[in-house]
């Protein structure tokens, strides 16, 4: 049967888009990198993205965070790429929404919540492995080939990394997500086809195993990821239809999980110690549950404080932000106990701590004890005689004589 031009331009289309992805290579199986034209354009493209991302005045930078994030990725990928001469970076975002990417020449990007909302190393290294093996598997290349996935637009990084750029100019560039029209869909945890998610999955686990992270902390890790409807963003398990729901991701963990165990292709590993995560990316902790005081997340932000002041027990701000959480659930009252509390031993670790001294005062002049608020104010006034609102705190110590 002789096929119709039309017909055959697509046939051979596709074949030719099939038998290109099968040719492409892991990174560490690749002598190089980029291999071919196509794949150095999208690399391109990923870098200009990575580039507005940087400049969007939402990066998050602490030297001693990176150091500690980076030397855990290391003990994953030991030397295995060390013959591309390419590195991974990351680019951390001031975002209390759970997220992570991988751009394919090994950038990952990730939000401080994510970060904040993980429990230890292992639950942070199961997310950490997951992209790196998307970039070692070059998934986003090999989706870029796939021409069923270049129709839908704005998707996985497009969607999630573009989040940093909203909050920044308060609009939602769809442009930023698409540079080539219908290219940028597949560089979140949630953006993937699911064979190659379930690759990601699975070769994580290996990835985690040699850091000397214990594998089962994977469930956790990802169960997490089901929390952002808490910030109003789209449930991940449903967000994207080509992408596994989040529960069959985890039940197919967890096969994975049993099966590494009954065959032994795991080295066991003890739980780490959480206060060696805590320290590591103690700045994150403490500047996220700012973001998160600001989305009303009160819970999440004492959450995260708990854990800073778990290894920063001494830092008054950390103290004076718990007592935040709690005016600001109830600005009014009628109890003022905890953030009284949360503010004093603020002013125990430092007694000119200015804010805390205000916030007592408000407390007291509240609930009418006119001589506690006056003394509150005064000392206030002695610190911050010079705060934008010192004027408005002079007129109420007037009105309290």
């Amino acid at each position: 049967m002789k096929l119709p031009v039309a017909v055959l331009v697509v046939f051979v289309l596709l074949f030719s888009q099939t038998a290109a992805a099968a040719k492409v290579k892991p990174a560490y199986d690749s002598p190089k990198l980029p291999e071919l034209e196509d794949e150095a354009s999208l690399w391109e493209r990923a870098s200009s993205h990575e580039n507005r991302l940087r400049n969007a005045g939402t990066i998050f930078h602490d030297r001693h965070m990176e150091e500690y994030i980076e030397s855990v990725a290391a003990r994953m990928l030991g030397d295995s790429i060390d013959h591309l001469g390419i590195s991974i970076d990351f680019v951390l975002v001031r975002e209390p929404t759970l997220s992570a990417w991988a751009y394919p020449y090994g950038t990952i990007g990730l939000h401080t919540g994510l970060l904040v909302r993980m429990d230890n190393e292992a639950e942070f290294g199961a997310i950490l492995a997951h992209e790196i093996s998307h970039f070692l598997q070059r998934h986003t290349y090999r989706e870029m080939l796939d021409g069923g996935k270049q129709s839908k637009v704005g998707k996985g990084l497009g969607f999630l990394a573009s989040l940093a750029l909203a909050k920044e100019t308060g609009t939602f560039d769809k442009g930023v997500m698409d540079f080539t029209g219908n290219l940028w869909e597949n560089l979140s945890t949630s953006g993937y086809s699911k064979k190659n998610e379930y690759i990601a999955d699975e070769e994580g686990l290996q990835l985690m195993s040699r850091a000397n992270l214990p594998i089962d902390a994977a469930i956790p890790a990802f169960l997490a990821l089901g929390e952002n409807s808490a910030y109003g963003a789209g449930d991940p398990r449903k967000m994207w239809s080509s992408h596994p729901r989040l529960e069959d991701r985890i039940k197919n963990l967890k096969k994975e999980i049993k099966r590494a165990k009954r065959k032994r292709d795991f080295t066991a590993a003890a739980a780490p110690d959480p206060l060696d995560y805590f320290r590591g990316i103690a700045p994150a902790l403490i500047m996220n549950a700012r973001l998160d005081i600001g989305e009303r997340q009160f819970d999440r932000a004492r959450e995260a404080l708990s854990k800073y002041l778990m290894v920063r027990p001494d830092d008054p701000e950390a103290h004076y932000l718990i007592g935040e959480t709690y005016r600001r659930a109830n600005p009014q009252g009628p109890d003022f106990s905890a953030s009284q509390a949360a503010y004093l031993e603020a002013l125990g670790h430092d007694s000119a701590f200015a804010a805390a001294l205000k916030e007592i005062g408000m407390a007291h002049r509240l609930q009418g004890q006119n001589a506690e608020a006056r003394k509150a104010f005064e000392q206030y006034l002695i610190y911050a005689g010079n705060a934008p609102d010192a004027g408005i705190i002079r007129a109420y110590l007037e009105g309290l004589q």
